[in-house]
């Protein structure tokens, strides 16, 4: 028999159209769905098949598929409804994938979580959301995406105790800097890249999960929220403000959001450069900086703390404005993934979805901005992956891969924007993962939608709490437009063409037990008649218990018992909107021009007497390519079509980095960057760390000491160095680094990031910043000695003293305390080996 179509791959390529979608019945009440493969290599076509018994809010829901199941995991699933929302619509598929998605969400709620590397492996108590199937704690960004998405309505409560959970004090006995407010809290940076914050600073996606679990609160749970919120926020932005902010170009340094596994998303060079992550500019983390401090003014305007709400609104402005003029590409119609950490710093053309995503729901991007995005960004048949281009060489994970809860954030800005395309695909894409997967999975390849094709996604999770958060919203929120928000909740449903066609043959469509405030709730969509695919339904009326709704829907409008939304829609409209599809590549490519950038150029500096003489080295490319010289940051030389050139335009007194990029001349995709080749100018300073002028309380080792070819000071935690009579030969600005080496910890993960404070004293005054010193990876038993960060400062000319000192880690949280690894039960490690201060003129 005929049923109605479940969105699962209906429009891909242009292959399959609605009616055409082989159906069937397996037995008494079960309905089939045959589900069509990529075409160029993606595997067999695949079914699923369901079946509901029961009345709706108790009904039993069995879903099959034909699918291989990630990890061999079953290919049968039964839910059965009941506590929680649910969804009665004229199509139980659509109704029991949400089940599903509700059922994800009960099984992620428990009352302790464990983690190998924390409190020996043991369990620790904790009324809260867990993170995976294989993951089972609680991690900053996966929670606070997770309730912003959809699930804080599910459980409030809950979010509030998983978002304390991450949140710490400062350990006992830890030197606490002067610019943190004391008794304030920080927002825990969960273990990352070359040892953690700062060259990862997007734990301020935790301020999403807050600002979406203070709209599920009302009274005094909403108010003791707001208060612990606050002090966790402010304490975090401030010490964000001294360790990662750059008032070069207004802003924050540190690795992108999500995409942490370094050459899955940066240049293969970066594993041996992690300082240069630190100093590049995430789009998506300077977002999250946003929201937060502009969540934080807002809270500190309701407490009375006015001279706090004026300065972070004040700092949130100014890093929007920063935002939009450092990353918007005009000519691609997106925003860059990133910004370099060249001296003059300039927007790389990779582009991630979950960046643009939020660009359009901060309300960075224009409307204009927000209709382009959407139509450029590129969908593959099944679903967007999450950058673009994608790498060559690269297993699947975040290269090569959909993740359901950012696609579920492109269906939200989707509907911000009023794109029709890119929420029917957005949509789609959340629905067949779940239905051929049984659950809401981490992660997805990227063509064919499979949690498992080639050679990846390299890691997946089922019921990945994003994800879970991720479908939940798209129902709630999306569909059927239920927005708590600060001042109340805004009822806003979008409902698209195809979207009615989804909710079956039914003239109404409702979600029941909602919550709000302690008072229940049910929104009922009154259906209009179906139409062809590609329009959208305004809104006509919304009516709260019989009567037009407010605006905003306070706890004061709702009565103690039962409260009903009544939603009706006019006349559908027709859409213009389109997006950009990919090529239909072969499945198992891993360098196909059109959808991949070139390998990574290598790049050689060499100064002569006539100039710079750069050469460009690595294999040759798959596809005729040209290539872009930049000088510090700037293009110096373009359209190249051979591998050398000679700069001749440098002033030979300043230090000068050059970088090539490498770009397809058929499809125009740019590759990453070169590794940075550097020559120094003439008036440069090396300062060996057995300099006589070099006094302080580190310890000084010898060449050879553990692997590390030259004379170093152990620089502890807590301990000074100071270096006398730096001469500043003429005024100007400097780029002041240290080469060092951190192998306190692997390259992958760990608390102990060297972050010192570099201060210089002289004739200008004080001047100086942050300095890191990420852990680096061995080569064999020996331990290579890599360059800091820098740290930039424009001084008049004279004599300095340059002073090192302690700034915060990771491990100097209390969270942190039982941390396997460095800087846990021994207490906090901030420990460098210094071999010299180098001091560039830029």
């Amino acid at each position: 028999m005929q049923v109605p179509p479940l969105g699962l791959g209906w429009r891909a390529l242009g292959l399959v159209s609605l009616a055409a979608l082989a159906t069937g019945a397996a037995a008494p009440q079960e309905q089939v769905t045959t589900v069509p493969p990529y075409p160029n290599g993606g595997g067999p076509a695949e079914t699923v098949a369901s079946a509901a018994t029961g009345t709706p809010g108790a009904r039993r829901f069995t879903w099959s598929t034909s699918q291989p199941q990630r990890d061999d995991g079953p290919q049968r699933r039964t839910v059965t409804e009941g506590t929680g929302p649910y969804v009665a619509s004229g199509s139980d598929r659509f109704d029991a994938l949400f089940a599903l998605a509700i059922d994800d969400a009960h099984q992620a709620s428990v009352e302790a979580i464990k983690d190998d590397a924390y409190n020996g492996g043991r369990p620790i108590a904790c009324h809260c959301f867990e993170t995976g199937s294989q993951w089972h704690y609680v991690w900053t960004r996966d929670l606070s995406y997770a309730l912003d998405l959809g699930l804080a309505a599910i459980d409030p409560g809950r979010a509030v105790d998983s978002l304390m959970f991450k949140t710490s004090d400062i350990r006992a006995g830890v030197a606490v800097p002067p610019e943190i407010p004391a008794a304030s809290r920080q927002i825990v940076q969960d273990t990352g890249s070359g040892g953690s914050w700062p060259i990862s600073t997007d734990r301020t996606a935790w301020a999403l999960g807050a600002e979406r679990t203070l709209a599920n609160l009302d009274g005094p749970a909403r108010d003791r929220f707001a208060r612990a919120a606050l002090t966790a926020l402010t304490g975090t932005l401030e010490a964000d403000r001294v360790a990662a902010y750059d008032p070069r170009d207004g802003l924050y340094g540190g690795e992108h959001s999500f995409l942490d596994w370094r050459d899955q998303t940066y240049a293969p060079w970066i594993l041996d450069d992690l300082s240069a992550m630190a100093q590049m500019k995430g789009l998506s983390t300077n977002i999250l900086h946003y929201r937060a401090l502009r969540l934080a003014a807002r809270l500190a305007g309701e407490q009375g703390q006015a001279a706090l709400a004026t300065r972070y609104d004040g700092w949130a402005g100014s890093l929007r404005g920063a935002i939009a003029r450092g990353f918007w590409d005009a000519k691609a119609g997106l925003f860059a993934t990133y910004v370099s950490a060249d001296t003059t710093p300039y927007a790389i053309a990779k582009y991630d979805l979950l960046g643009n995503d939020l660009a359009i729901l901060s309300g960075i991007a224009d409307a204009a901005q927000a209709r382009t995005i959407l139509s450029r960004y590129p969908f593959a048949p099944y679903g967007p992956p999450v950058v673009w281009p994608q790498a060559p060489g690269q297993f699947v994970y975040h290269n090569r891969a959909q993740w359901p809860f950012v696609t579920a954030y492109t269906l939200a800005a989707a509907a911000r924007a009023g794109h029709v395309a890119a929420a029917d695909r957005s949509l789609d894409a959340v629905m067949r993962g779940a239905a051929l997967h049984l659950s809401n999975m981490e992660n997805l390849e990227w063509l064919t939608g499979r949690s498992r094709f080639d050679d990846g996604p390299e890691i997946n999770a089922r019921r990945q709490l994003w994800s879970v958060g991720g479908y939940i919203g798209a129902v709630t929120a999306t569909l059927f437009g239920w927005h708590p928000e600060a001042n109340g909740v805004r009822v806003a449903p979008f409902l698209t063409t195809h979207m009615r066609t989804l909710l079956g043959a039914g003239d109404t469509a409702t979600l029941g037990r909602l919550d709000y405030a302690g008072r229940p709730i049910a929104i009922t969509l009154r259906l209009p008649p179906r139409a062809a695919a590609g329009g959208v339904y305004p809104v006509a009326r919304i009516l709260l218990n019989g009567r037009p709704a407010p605006a905003r829907i306070t706890a004061h409008d709702l009565s103690p018992g039962e409260n009903r939304i009544e939603v009706t829609f006019g006349k559908a409209r027709r859409s213009a909107t389109r997006v950009a599809t990919v090529a239909a590549i072969p499945a198992t490519s891993h360098d196909d021009p059109r959808a991949f950038m070139p390998a990574t150029p290598g790049l050689t500096a060499s100064a002569q007497t006539d100039g710079v003489r750069l050469a460009i080295t690595g294999p040759a490319p798959i596809a005729p390519v040209r290539y872009t010289l930049l000088r510090d940051g700037r293009p110096v030389a373009r359209d190249l079509r051979t591998t050398g050139w000679t700069d001749r335009g440098r002033d030979p007194e300043r230090t000068a980095c050059y970088s090539a990029i490498a770009t397809f001349t058929g499809s125009g995709l740019a590759s990453q960057p070169s590794a940075a080749a550097c020559v120094r100018g003439r008036s440069a300073q090396t300062i060996a760390i057995d300099d006589p002028r070099l006094s302080g309380a580190g310890r000084r080792l010898p060449a050879g000491a553990d692997g590390v070819a030259e004379p170093t000071l152990l620089l502890g935690t807590g301990m000074r160095a100071s270096i006398a009579d730096v001469t500043i030969p003429r005024a100007g600005t400097y780029a002041i680094s240290l080469r060092y080496d951190n192998h306190v910890g692997p390259l992958n993960t760990g608390i102990t990031n060297g972050v010192k404070r570099l201060t210089l004293t002289g004739p200008g005054g004080r001047a100086g910043g942050i300095v890191q010193m990420p852990h680096i990876r061995g080569i064999g038993d020996a331990h290579p000695l890599r360059a800091s960060t820098r740290v930039y400062v424009t001084l008049p000319a004279g004599r300095y003293r340059l002073d090192l000192s302690d700034f915060l880690n990771m491990s100097a949280l209390a969270a942190n305390a039982t941390y396997k690894g460095a800087g846990g039960p021994d207490g906090p490690v901030n420990a460098v080996r210094i071999a010299a201060v180098m001091i560039d003129p830029v």
